[in-house]
């Protein structure tokens, strides 16, 4: 019995070191990889109010105006965003870009086709990476708008504040014309995001100095 038990012991710790080598061997398989969070997930998601109607809008055209977000305090009943942030000086200057599954405003708004996500740090890409043409008003000049299905303009009207003046959006379709009153800091775009084979019109705008935002999107009305 006592020439057996010092080869009991050496099975023993074989087992042990056979564990302990199996055991590091899974704990590599299974090892978690660190996501960065602000490409896993976002801070805040926005759904859209659909086929709006507001005093500042004339719609006399086959399209519905949809509100995709809105942080101007009293402007299309918008309300100011506190949880809602950018690294920017200057919002209306900043592009917008393929990215993902969605169009990216200011490195942290996905814009998709039924909502909004918002991500507290910036996306590591260049401007001019995927960068989507854009007309933004200049100067206080009026700008002439052309895209698919219509032509439109956007004008200057007054002074909002130091970094924001006040726009007057006109479309042009062959149903009729949309025209949208002191939309601040007009910046437009149209882009086929819902690849329906139609584009749509997307129209953006910003007060910088209060962190405020609104995006439009103009599209064709569902056949009921």
């Amino acid at each position: 019995m006592k020439k057996a038990i010092p080869f009991i012991l050496i099975l023993i710790i074989f087992a042990s070191c056979d564990s302990k080598i199996k055991k590091s061997v899974n704990s590599k398989k299974n090892k978690v990889v660190k996501i960065d969070s602000t490409l896993a997930d976002s801070f805040a998601t926005y759904t859209y109010v659909n086929n709006i109607h507001d005093h500042n809008i004339i719609n006399k055209s086959d399209r519905q105006i949809d509100l995709l977000y809105n942080s101007v305090n009293g402007y299309i009943d918008g309300k100011k965003n506190y949880r809602v942030f950018f690294h920017s000086e200057c919002l209306i200057c900043e592009p917008v870009q393929k990215f993902k599954d969605g169009l990216l405003f200011a490195k942290r708004i996905i814009i998709t086709p039924n909502k909004i996500r918002y991500y507290k740090d910036d996306f590591k890409i260049d401007d001019s990476i995927n960068q989507v043409k854009s007309s933004k008003i200049r100067e206080r000049e009026t700008v002439k708008l052309k895209f698919d299905g219509g032509n439109g303009s956007v004008s200057y009207q007054g002074m909002s504040c130091n970094d924001a003046d006040y726009n007057k959006v006109q479309l042009h379709y062959k149903t009729g014309s949309i025209e949208i009153d002191s939309f601040i800091n007009a910046s437009f775009f149209d882009y086929d995001l819902d690849s329906n084979g139609e584009k749509e019109q997307y129209l953006i705008g910003a007060r910088s100095c209060d962190q405020e935002l609104i995006i439009l999107r103009i599209i064709r009305r569902p056949k009921m």
